[in-house]
């Protein structure tokens, strides 16, 4: 393992050359960005060392956004024991769904229905329809109504209307393409 092409500090390269590449990894963890270690080392070398996604789990048990890029960037897919942490976060459930899973994700989804955004998001990039059970929530922001019409019902939504014609812009938007 040649450390000496990582933006690492010269004191670390020192110690690392003394380390097993367990201890290497081990040090990293600590010290390093996922960005980092994702790129000093490669999965095989963070595979091989047992204990791996424990230390990334206990580093980053507080975050589900630094979890999210561990179980995309550097494990390379699902990653059970941190999917009660990622999935406390819209944003980063919609994320692991969409690019970890590639697919639904049900025991998320109660997160990701607590934000019109991502519940626009799911629907579009992973439902791929409609998704009744989020639609009273949806229904409330014109923004996001609007686009669920446009892109997951395609057509006109009538129980929408009312929520959309309060945001001028959206509802002028929204008459112009379903031609009212």
């Amino acid at each position: 393992m040649n450390l000496s092409q990582y933006r690492l500090d010269e004191k670390l390269i020192t110690i690392f050359e003394h380390l097993t590449d367990e201890q290497k990894i081990e040090k990293a963890i600590q010290k390093y960005t996922i960005e980092d270690i994702a790129s000093i080392f490669t999965y095989y070398e963070l595979e091989q060392h047992t204990d791996t996604k424990k230390l990334l789990l206990e580093k980053y048990r507080n975050s589900p956004e630094d979890l999210y890029y561990c179980a995309n960037d550097i494990i390379g897919g699902r990653w059970l024991e941190a999917e009660p942490i990622i999935m406390t976060s819209p944003v980063y459930a919609y994320l692991y769904s969409r690019d970890v899973i590639k697919g639904r994700w049900p025991e998320a989804e109660p997160t990701i229905m607590t934000d019109p955004y991502y519940i626009y998001r799911y629907t579009y990039d992973i439902i791929k329809g409609r998704w009744p059970e989020v639609e009273p929530t949806i229904i409330k922001n014109a923004t996001y109504a609007y686009a669920y019409s446009r892109d997951v019902i395609k057509g006109r939504w009538p129980e929408a209307e009312p929520a959309i014609m309060k945001h001028s812009s959206y509802w002028r938007l929204y008459k112009n393409r379903f031609k009212l």
